[in-house]
Protein backbone atom coordinates (compact mmCIF):
# COMPACT_ATOMS: atom_id res chain seq x y z
CA UNK A 1 0.00 0.00 0.00
CA UNK A 2 1.44 3.38 -0.93
CA UNK A 3 0.69 6.97 -1.83
CA UNK A 4 0.51 6.00 -5.52
CA UNK A 5 -2.55 3.84 -4.75
CA UNK A 6 -4.58 6.93 -3.84
CA UNK A 7 -6.82 8.82 -6.24
CA UNK A 8 -5.69 12.21 -7.48
CA UNK A 9 -7.98 14.03 -5.02
CA UNK A 10 -6.80 11.85 -2.14
CA UNK A 11 -3.18 12.61 -3.06
CA UNK A 12 -3.92 16.35 -3.04
CA UNK A 13 -5.37 16.11 0.45
CA UNK A 14 -2.59 13.81 1.64
CA UNK A 15 0.03 16.33 0.50
CA UNK A 16 -1.75 19.24 2.18
CA UNK A 17 -2.13 17.37 5.45
CA UNK A 18 1.40 15.90 5.27
CA UNK A 19 2.98 19.31 4.74
CA UNK A 20 1.21 20.87 7.70
CA UNK A 21 1.70 17.85 9.97
CA UNK A 22 5.44 17.95 9.29
CA UNK A 23 5.75 21.59 10.44
CA UNK A 24 3.25 21.47 13.31
CA UNK A 25 6.08 21.66 15.88
CA UNK A 26 7.84 24.62 14.22
CA UNK A 27 8.26 27.76 16.30
CA UNK A 28 6.31 29.91 13.84
CA UNK A 29 3.42 27.49 13.27
CA UNK A 30 0.09 29.27 13.85
CA UNK A 31 -3.40 28.35 14.98
CA UNK A 32 -4.67 29.19 11.47
CA UNK A 33 -2.29 26.63 10.00
CA UNK A 34 -3.36 24.06 12.56
CA UNK A 35 -6.96 24.63 11.54
CA UNK A 36 -6.05 23.97 7.89
CA UNK A 37 -4.18 20.82 8.91
CA UNK A 38 -7.18 19.45 10.80
CA UNK A 39 -9.55 20.27 7.94
CA UNK A 40 -7.37 18.24 5.59
CA UNK A 41 -7.08 15.34 8.03
CA UNK A 42 -10.83 15.29 8.66
CA UNK A 43 -11.41 15.00 4.91
CA UNK A 44 -9.00 12.03 4.69
CA UNK A 45 -10.62 10.30 7.67
CA UNK A 46 -14.09 10.77 6.17
CA UNK A 47 -12.82 9.59 2.79
CA UNK A 48 -11.66 6.32 4.36
CA UNK A 49 -15.17 5.84 5.75
CA UNK A 50 -16.59 6.58 2.32
CA UNK A 51 -14.37 3.91 0.76
CA UNK A 52 -15.69 1.39 3.31
CA UNK A 53 -19.31 2.32 2.57
CA UNK A 54 -18.75 1.89 -1.17
CA UNK A 55 -16.87 -1.40 -0.79
CA UNK A 56 -19.48 -2.88 1.52
CA UNK A 57 -22.39 -1.78 -0.65
CA UNK A 58 -23.79 0.59 1.96
CA UNK A 59 -24.32 3.17 -0.80
CA UNK A 60 -24.37 3.27 -4.59
CA UNK A 61 -20.92 4.13 -5.92
CA UNK A 62 -19.17 4.08 -9.27
CA UNK A 63 -18.15 0.53 -10.14
CA UNK A 64 -20.52 -1.03 -7.66
CA UNK A 65 -19.66 -2.74 -4.38
CA UNK A 66 -16.48 -4.70 -3.68
CA UNK A 67 -13.03 -4.15 -2.26
CA UNK A 68 -11.33 -4.98 -5.57
CA UNK A 69 -13.10 -2.11 -7.35
CA UNK A 70 -11.25 1.19 -7.91
CA UNK A 71 -8.29 0.04 -5.81
CA UNK A 72 -10.40 0.41 -2.65
CA UNK A 73 -8.53 -2.09 -0.47
CA UNK A 74 -5.17 -0.39 -1.00
CA UNK A 75 -6.62 3.10 -0.59
CA UNK A 76 -8.43 2.13 2.62
CA UNK A 77 -5.21 0.71 4.06
CA UNK A 78 -3.16 3.77 3.07
CA UNK A 79 -5.60 6.14 4.81
CA UNK A 80 -5.59 4.38 8.18
CA UNK A 81 -4.70 6.42 11.28
CA UNK A 82 -1.25 4.84 11.61
CA UNK A 83 -0.31 6.15 8.17
CA UNK A 84 -1.84 9.58 8.73
CA UNK A 85 0.12 9.96 11.96
CA UNK A 86 3.39 9.78 9.99
CA UNK A 87 2.22 11.40 6.75
CA UNK A 88 4.50 13.68 4.78
CA UNK A 89 3.97 15.41 1.46
CA UNK A 90 5.13 13.19 -1.39
CA UNK A 91 5.92 16.04 -3.75
CA UNK A 92 8.29 18.68 -2.49
CA UNK A 93 9.14 22.18 -3.63
CA UNK A 94 12.01 24.23 -2.26
CA UNK A 95 11.65 27.97 -1.71
CA UNK A 96 14.32 30.14 -0.06
CA UNK A 97 13.46 31.31 3.46
CA UNK A 98 16.85 32.31 4.87
CA UNK A 99 16.72 35.42 7.06
CA UNK A 100 12.95 35.16 7.51
CA UNK A 101 11.12 35.18 10.82
CA UNK A 102 9.88 31.85 12.25
CA UNK A 103 6.31 32.53 11.12
CA UNK A 104 7.43 33.60 7.65
CA UNK A 105 9.42 30.36 7.37
CA UNK A 106 6.43 28.34 8.49
CA UNK A 107 4.13 29.98 5.94
CA UNK A 108 6.69 29.64 3.14
CA UNK A 109 7.03 25.93 3.95
CA UNK A 110 3.24 25.59 3.82
CA UNK A 111 3.24 27.47 0.52
CA UNK A 112 5.69 24.89 -0.88
CA UNK A 113 3.18 22.16 -0.09
CA UNK A 114 0.33 24.00 -1.79
CA UNK A 115 2.47 24.59 -4.88
CA UNK A 116 2.99 20.83 -5.25
CA UNK A 117 -0.40 19.36 -4.29
CA UNK A 118 -0.54 15.99 -6.00
CA UNK A 119 2.53 16.95 -7.99
CA UNK A 120 0.79 19.63 -10.05
CA UNK A 121 -0.30 22.26 -7.54
CA UNK A 122 -3.97 22.22 -8.55
CA UNK A 123 -6.44 22.41 -5.68
CA UNK A 124 -8.70 19.38 -5.26
CA UNK A 125 -11.81 21.46 -4.58
CA UNK A 126 -13.01 24.91 -3.57
CA UNK A 127 -12.46 24.28 0.14
CA UNK A 128 -8.83 23.35 -0.40
CA UNK A 129 -8.39 26.30 -2.77
CA UNK A 130 -9.72 28.61 -0.05
CA UNK A 131 -7.12 27.30 2.42
CA UNK A 132 -4.40 27.63 -0.20
CA UNK A 133 -5.47 31.23 -0.84
CA UNK A 134 -5.45 32.02 2.88
CA UNK A 135 -1.81 30.98 3.03
CA UNK A 136 -0.80 33.03 -0.02
CA UNK A 137 -2.81 36.06 1.15
CA UNK A 138 -0.87 36.05 4.42
CA UNK A 139 2.43 35.96 2.54
CA UNK A 140 1.38 38.76 0.20
CA UNK A 141 0.35 40.90 3.17
CA UNK A 142 3.67 40.23 4.90
CA UNK A 143 5.60 41.01 1.71
CA UNK A 144 3.91 44.42 1.51
CA UNK A 145 4.53 45.02 5.21
CA UNK A 146 8.25 44.26 4.89
CA UNK A 147 8.52 46.55 1.86
CA UNK A 148 7.00 49.44 3.83
CA UNK A 149 9.33 48.73 6.76
CA UNK A 150 12.32 48.99 4.41
CA UNK A 151 10.98 52.26 3.00
CA UNK A 152 10.12 53.76 6.40
CA UNK A 153 12.75 52.35 8.76
CA UNK A 154 15.57 51.00 6.62
CA UNK A 155 17.06 47.58 5.79
CA UNK A 156 17.52 46.30 9.35
CA UNK A 157 16.60 42.77 10.49
CA UNK A 158 17.33 41.12 7.14
CA UNK A 159 14.44 43.00 5.58
CA UNK A 160 15.81 43.12 1.99
CA UNK A 161 16.49 39.36 2.05
CA UNK A 162 13.11 38.65 3.64
CA UNK A 163 11.41 40.81 0.99
CA UNK A 164 13.22 38.98 -1.82
CA UNK A 165 12.19 35.57 -0.44
CA UNK A 166 8.59 36.69 0.07
CA UNK A 167 8.50 37.91 -3.54
CA UNK A 168 9.67 34.48 -4.71
CA UNK A 169 7.15 32.70 -2.50
CA UNK A 170 4.28 34.83 -3.86
CA UNK A 171 5.48 34.82 -7.50
CA UNK A 172 5.86 38.58 -7.60
CA UNK A 173 8.21 40.90 -9.46
CA UNK A 174 11.75 40.58 -10.78
CA UNK A 175 13.03 38.43 -7.90
CA UNK A 176 10.46 35.77 -8.81
CA UNK A 177 11.15 36.09 -12.55
CA UNK A 178 14.87 35.51 -12.01
CA UNK A 179 14.19 32.55 -9.72
CA UNK A 180 11.69 30.97 -12.10
CA UNK A 181 14.12 31.25 -15.01
CA UNK A 182 16.86 29.35 -13.14
CA UNK A 183 14.91 26.70 -11.18
CA UNK A 184 12.77 23.74 -12.17
CA UNK A 185 9.26 22.93 -10.92
CA UNK A 186 10.74 21.46 -7.71
CA UNK A 187 12.71 24.61 -6.90
CA UNK A 188 15.96 22.90 -7.86
CA UNK A 189 18.61 24.84 -9.76
CA UNK A 190 18.48 23.97 -13.44
CA UNK A 191 21.74 22.62 -14.83
CA UNK A 192 22.99 24.05 -18.09
CA UNK A 193 22.79 20.76 -19.99
CA UNK A 194 21.09 17.41 -19.50
CA UNK A 195 23.49 14.60 -18.66
CA UNK A 196 22.56 12.71 -21.82
CA UNK A 197 22.80 13.67 -25.47
CA UNK A 198 19.19 14.55 -26.10
CA UNK A 199 18.18 11.58 -28.24
CA UNK A 200 16.99 7.99 -28.20
CA UNK A 201 20.47 6.71 -29.02
CA UNK A 202 21.86 8.70 -26.10
CA UNK A 203 19.15 7.20 -23.91
CA UNK A 204 20.44 3.72 -24.79
CA UNK A 205 23.92 4.78 -23.65
CA UNK A 206 22.39 6.16 -20.45
CA UNK A 207 20.59 2.89 -19.76
CA UNK A 208 23.74 0.82 -20.32
CA UNK A 209 25.69 3.05 -17.93
CA UNK A 210 23.48 2.11 -14.99
CA UNK A 211 23.27 -1.66 -15.53
CA UNK A 212 24.01 -3.41 -12.26
CA UNK A 213 23.08 -0.52 -9.96
CA UNK A 214 21.62 -2.12 -6.83
CA UNK A 215 19.94 -1.04 -3.62
CA UNK A 216 22.11 -0.61 -0.57
CA UNK A 217 21.18 -2.10 1.82
CA UNK A 218 19.38 -4.83 -0.10
CA UNK A 219 15.60 -4.60 0.07
CA UNK A 220 15.61 -0.98 1.28
CA UNK A 221 14.56 0.75 -1.96
CA UNK A 222 17.50 3.05 -1.22
CA UNK A 223 21.09 3.51 -2.31
CA UNK A 224 23.51 6.40 -2.80
CA UNK A 225 23.81 8.00 -5.22
CA UNK A 226 21.39 5.68 -6.99
CA UNK A 227 18.60 4.69 -6.83
CA UNK A 228 17.91 7.30 -4.13
CA UNK A 229 18.69 10.28 -6.37
CA UNK A 230 16.31 9.06 -9.08
CA UNK A 231 13.58 8.84 -6.45
CA UNK A 232 14.40 12.25 -4.98
CA UNK A 233 14.14 13.87 -8.39
CA UNK A 234 10.81 12.29 -9.33
CA UNK A 235 9.14 11.54 -6.00
CA UNK A 236 10.76 13.97 -3.58
CA UNK A 237 11.92 11.20 -1.21
CA UNK A 238 13.44 7.72 -1.34
CA UNK A 239 12.60 4.30 0.07
CA UNK A 240 9.80 3.57 -2.41
CA UNK A 241 9.58 1.21 -5.42
CA UNK A 242 11.57 3.01 -8.08
CA UNK A 243 11.10 1.43 -11.51
CA UNK A 244 9.07 4.43 -12.72
CA UNK A 245 11.58 6.90 -11.24
CA UNK A 246 14.33 5.19 -13.23
CA UNK A 247 12.25 5.36 -16.41
CA UNK A 248 11.35 9.03 -15.96
CA UNK A 249 14.98 10.03 -15.33
CA UNK A 250 16.06 8.13 -18.46
CA UNK A 251 13.85 10.55 -20.40
CA UNK A 252 14.70 13.72 -18.48
CA UNK A 253 18.43 13.14 -18.77
CA UNK A 254 18.21 12.80 -22.52
CA UNK A 255 16.45 15.97 -23.56
CA UNK A 256 12.80 15.18 -22.78
CA UNK A 257 10.80 17.94 -21.10
CA UNK A 258 7.62 17.49 -19.09
CA UNK A 259 6.39 15.83 -15.94
CA UNK A 260 6.64 12.20 -14.90
CA UNK A 261 5.69 10.43 -11.70
CA UNK A 262 6.85 7.61 -9.44
CA UNK A 263 3.63 5.68 -10.10
CA UNK A 264 3.32 3.24 -12.99
CA UNK A 265 -0.44 3.81 -13.20
CA UNK A 266 -0.02 7.59 -13.20
CA UNK A 267 2.59 7.49 -15.98
CA UNK A 268 0.34 5.24 -18.07
CA UNK A 269 -2.44 7.83 -17.65
CA UNK A 270 -0.08 10.63 -18.71
CA UNK A 271 0.82 8.62 -21.81
CA UNK A 272 -2.86 8.05 -22.66
CA UNK A 273 -3.39 11.81 -22.38
CA UNK A 274 -0.28 12.58 -24.44
CA UNK A 275 1.00 14.81 -21.65
CA UNK A 276 4.07 15.21 -19.48
CA UNK A 277 7.06 13.36 -20.92
CA UNK A 278 4.82 11.37 -23.26
CA UNK A 279 3.46 12.15 -26.70
CA UNK A 280 1.13 9.16 -26.77
CA UNK A 281 0.21 5.62 -25.81
CA UNK A 282 -0.11 2.35 -27.71
CA UNK A 283 -0.65 -1.35 -27.16
CA UNK A 284 1.06 -2.13 -30.49
CA UNK A 285 4.73 -3.10 -29.91
CA UNK A 286 5.56 -2.36 -33.57
CA UNK A 287 5.07 1.34 -32.86
CA UNK A 288 7.61 1.70 -30.07
CA UNK A 289 11.25 2.73 -30.23
CA UNK A 290 14.27 2.73 -27.96
CA UNK A 291 13.64 4.94 -24.95
CA UNK A 292 9.87 4.39 -24.84
CA UNK A 293 8.32 2.95 -21.67
CA UNK A 294 6.72 -0.48 -21.36
CA UNK A 295 4.00 -1.04 -18.74
CA UNK A 296 2.61 -4.13 -17.07
CA UNK A 297 -0.58 -3.28 -15.18
CA UNK A 298 0.07 -0.79 -12.38
CA UNK A 299 2.96 -2.90 -11.14
CA UNK A 300 6.06 -2.31 -13.20
CA UNK A 301 7.64 -0.36 -16.02
CA UNK A 302 10.72 -0.84 -18.15
CA UNK A 303 12.53 1.20 -20.79
CA UNK A 304 12.77 -0.18 -24.32
CA UNK A 305 16.42 -0.81 -25.17
CA UNK A 306 16.04 -2.60 -28.51
CA UNK A 307 12.79 -2.09 -30.41
CA UNK A 308 13.41 -5.07 -32.72
CA UNK A 309 13.82 -7.63 -29.94
CA UNK A 310 11.81 -5.64 -27.37
CA UNK A 311 14.66 -6.02 -24.89
CA UNK A 312 14.25 -3.66 -21.95
CA UNK A 313 16.47 -2.19 -19.28
CA UNK A 314 14.50 -1.89 -16.07
CA UNK A 315 14.94 -0.35 -12.68
CA UNK A 316 14.02 -2.24 -9.50
CA UNK A 317 13.84 -5.69 -11.09
CA UNK A 318 15.85 -8.91 -10.85
CA UNK A 319 18.54 -9.98 -13.33
CA UNK A 320 16.78 -13.29 -14.02
CA UNK A 321 13.58 -15.22 -13.41
CA UNK A 322 14.47 -15.73 -9.74
CA UNK A 323 13.43 -13.00 -7.32
CA UNK A 324 10.87 -10.24 -7.59
CA UNK A 325 10.36 -8.86 -11.09
CA UNK A 326 8.66 -5.72 -9.78
CA UNK A 327 10.74 -4.98 -6.68
CA UNK A 328 13.99 -6.83 -7.27
CA UNK A 329 16.34 -4.03 -6.27
CA UNK A 330 18.62 -3.65 -9.27
CA UNK A 331 18.92 -2.29 -12.81
CA UNK A 332 18.97 -5.19 -15.26
CA UNK A 333 18.56 -5.91 -18.96
CA UNK A 334 15.63 -8.25 -19.63
CA UNK A 335 14.38 -10.03 -22.76
CA UNK A 336 10.74 -10.50 -21.83
CA UNK A 337 9.34 -10.11 -25.34
CA UNK A 338 6.35 -8.05 -26.50
CA UNK A 339 3.79 -10.51 -25.11
CA UNK A 340 4.77 -9.64 -21.55
CA UNK A 341 3.83 -5.95 -21.63
CA UNK A 342 0.25 -4.67 -21.92
CA UNK A 343 0.92 -1.07 -22.98
CA UNK A 344 3.58 1.43 -23.97
CA UNK A 345 4.20 5.12 -23.36
CA UNK A 346 5.65 6.89 -26.37
CA UNK A 347 8.24 9.27 -24.92
CA UNK A 348 8.54 12.74 -26.46
CA UNK A 349 12.22 12.64 -27.42
CA UNK A 350 13.37 15.59 -29.53
CA UNK A 351 14.66 13.30 -32.31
Amino acid sequence: MSYSDLTETEQHYWDEYGTLRAISDWEGYTDAQDGRKMNARDWLVNQRKEIWRCAEGKKNCSGGAGWDVNNRAARYEQLKDESLNTAEAKHEYTLPANGCTPTEKSYIEEREGYLMLGGDGASADDKQKKRKTANSDWLVSRRKQVWHLIEDEGPENDRPLRYENLCIATHYGSFWEEYEASHNKYGQLISDEPSGGGSRSACKDWLEKYLGVSENPSGSNKGQPQPSTWQQRVYGDDGVPWCACFAVCSAWDNGVAGSGTAGVYNNRQLAKQGSGIYRGYTTDPSKVHAGDHAFIGSDHTGVIYDAETMATIEGNTSPGSEGSQYNGGCVAKRDRGPGYWDGYGIVAFPD
